[in-house]
């Protein structure tokens, strides 16, 4: 049940909250409307012309393929991490300055501001934006969790902009998992370990790390930015981080049970395959970026090269139900849909006002036609869920198709 109060809790100064928003401003927002009972009709496939004339800003944004710009967002403060909310009506982004503000995914409006006493006295950027995996045996609860730099882990109820509970580690918090299944999650951070929590207890149940020994690689010997739980077990997980190296995790035991090299991670490019036998790494190097490894042997499957545009990644996920994945970093700054099977770029946005650090999944906005024997196959471009991205101070959402 959710909590009745509508206050924070504890004593405030009455004009703290207002404190928190003085500094924060949306400088533009664009809403591209639509009709409600209708499919979006594709706007444009090169530097699009209709947007470009209602927002001057997005003007030096390069498309290629069929991109529908939903909506974009800028603001006047670096924006780290995104996540849609459980029902997927607004969409959480952290910043620099330790606030998540969730905007309405039709209005684009701020409508909660998610920040508290300790936020204001020790900012930290926010690192990372979770919920729990919404099943049947666990149903929505309008709840988000965000790791911080400074250490904090906090639980929030959203609709009450209040804060439940804070978890505090003694390290650079960098990140932080799901479980697929059960009510835990991990974190991670600078000091080359992982957390596991019991989120209903709000205790660590166990900690991975390497066992220190020179003739043994079992672990992590610096900063780890991602982790993904194999979905066909219980017990196992995989991270990567600055050491160059993909770990794997059982937890039953602190040390890693296997490896592989030659991945530099920066943010949260790790990610599995529905079955859990294909590992999908994109990592931030300017070779070799985005490749899709064994699980069981640890051994390279392939290497994509999928354009002329070198890129290094920070983040990369596999659309479900097909063989497309999505990725973005910097350098070109470009977001891409990349098709697996034929090795190229579906889709991509270029120059884009920063570095793509993260994006998450939406809904899926229309349906598919099923191919027939008259008709070659139908791209899987349409099962795309829409994106929501962070690039700089701007928090966009495309729809691809």
């Amino acid at each position: 049940m959710d909590p009745q109060r509508h206050v924070v809790a504890g004593p405030m100064a009455p004009t703290s909250m207002k404190t928190a928003r003085k500094s924060f401003a949306i400088t533009n927002t664009y809403v591209r409307s639509h009709p409600a009972n209708k499919e979006i009709v594709s706007v444009h496939t090169s530097t699009p012309a209709v947007e470009k004339r209602t927002f001057n800003l997005e003007q030096n944004q390069v498309y290629q393929g069929t991109v529908n710009v939903l909506s974009i967002i800028d603001t006047n403060k670096d924006i780290m991490c995104c996540k849609y909310t459980e029902d997927t009506n607004d969409v959480a982004a952290g910043f620099t300055d330790g606030t998540i503000r969730l905007f309405n995914c039709n209005s684009g409006q701020c409508v909660h501001t998610l920040v508290d006493d300790e936020c204001r006295a020790y900012p930290g950027p926010v690192t990372a934006i979770k919920h729990r995996p919404v099943s049947k045996a666990h149903p929505v609860t309008n709840m988000l969790l965000s790791s911080y730099v400074n250490g904090c882990i906090k639980c929030w109820s959203y609709k009450y902009d209040q804060c439940l509970y804070t978890i505090r580690e003694k390290r650079q918090t960098l990140g932080l998992c799901y479980h697929p299944c059960h009510s835990k999650f991990v974190t991670y951070g600078d000091d080359a370990k992982l957390n596991m929590y019991d989120e209903e207890a709000q205790t660590q149940e166990r900690a991975f790390y390497s066992s220190g020994h020179r003739s043994k690689m079992d672990g992590h010997e610096s900063r780890i930015f991602a982790c993904a739980f194999n979905p066909k077990s219980h017990h196992e997980l995989i991270s990567g981080g600055w050491d160059n190296a993909v770990m794997c995790w059982d937890d039953r035991q602190p040390y890693a049970t296997r490896y592989f090299l030659g991945i530099h991670m920066c943010g949260e490019g790790l990610d599995f395959d529905k079955p859990g036998r294909q590992i999908l790494t994109c990592s931030w190097q300017e070779k070799d970026a985005i490749q899709l490894w064994d699980y069981g042997s640890c051994k390279l499957i392939e290497t994509i090269v999928p354009d002329n545009f070198s890129s290094k990644l920070y983040c990369g996920k596999m659309v479900p139900h097909t063989n497309l994945i999505v990725c973005g970093g910097s350098d070109a700054n470009i977001l891409r849909v990349v098709d697996t099977n034929m090795k190229v770029t579906e889709c991509c946005i270029r120059n884009n006002p920063g570095g793509i650090y993260a994006f998450d999944f939406g809904t899926v906005r229309r349906k598919v036609k099923k191919a027939t024997d008259s008709y070659k196959k139908i791209s899987e471009i349409g099962l795309v869920p829409r994106v929501s991205f962070v690039t700089g101070k701007r928090l966009q959402t495309v729809d691809f198709g």
